[in-house]
């Protein structure tokens, strides 16, 4: 594995399954202190599962006392922040367009996908310049940079975490905190896959759309989020990297 994370603690949101259970297992592997965040209980059990270095906390982002204590607690228990990386989204219960999203689906959307990055991003960069800098790693979507029929108000949010990521890279640069967004495309993760399962018509179209003509894997973003986690991108901030398929191009 080319970069080195050994020794450096993280915070990984999203982390009980698909990408950020990939994620962390790849950083624990690799010698990282891990704090696994998730809305779902089912983060414990990835604790359990890599053992020592590992803990797990169950908290929803969008609340700013959850989002606050995933921080926390990585500081009480290993000393520090090194790492952050803002996995944790939701794509909305209605799929409908613009005029069909209620007001309480938007809320939601904007509170999983942007303000929760914006809350643990807030906690943890104070530490990460008292250990002389960090890495942050915020996943938004291709629908943050491409227009998606019933994906209108997820890409508002997402493309929100565009903003901030980059308007962060620059302020915090000579502090040496590198903040960096990654946008995928189609995965195989369980949040889509229950959208296809509801809609199963729907996978052929996705796939369709992709120029290499499949789903990804959450280990192909995991390798990804590595990268821009490790000291191999040390010289990287700021950028958008789309993990697509060719989506995009």
């Amino acid at each position: 594995m080319t970069g080195k994370v050994e020794g450096k603690i993280a915070v990984i949101t999203g982390a009980a399954s698909g990408m950020g259970a990939s994620v962390a297992r790849l950083m624990h592997a690799n010698g990282a202190y891990l704090v696994l965040a998730d809305i779902s209980d089912g983060v414990m059990a990835i604790a359990d599962e890599l053992g020592d270095r590992a803990a797990a906390i169950v908290g929803d982002v969008g609340n700013s006392a959850d989002a606050n204590a995933m921080v926390d607690l990585a500081v009480s228990r290993f000393g520090g922040v090194d790492i952050l990386c803002n996995i944790a989204g939701y794509t909305g219960d209605d799929r409908g367009t613009l005029v069909d999203c209620s007001v309480e689906n938007f809320d939601k959307m904007v509170a999983v996908n942007f303000r929760g990055p914006f809350m643990t991003m807030k906690a943890a960069i104070p530490h990460m310049i008292a250990r002389g800098g960090g890495s942050i790693v915020n996943v938004a979507s291709t629908a943050a940079i491409k227009g998606y029929p019933s994906l209108v108000v997820y890409g508002g949010s997402k493309a929100g975490l565009v903003a901030i990521t980059r308007g962060a890279a620059v302020e915090f640069a000579k502090q040496n905190i590198r903040v960096n967004v990654i946008c995928p495309g189609p995965h195989e993760t369980p949040m889509l896959l229950a959208a296809v399962e509801a809609n199963p018509a729907s996978r052929e179209k996705i796939i369709g759309g992709v120029p290499m003509g499949r789903l990804g894997k959450p280990d192909e973003i995991a390798q990804a989020i590595y990268f821009y986690a490790s000291d191999a991108s040390a010289f990287i901030t700021g950028t958008i990297l789309p993990v697509e398929g060719g989506q995009t191009a």
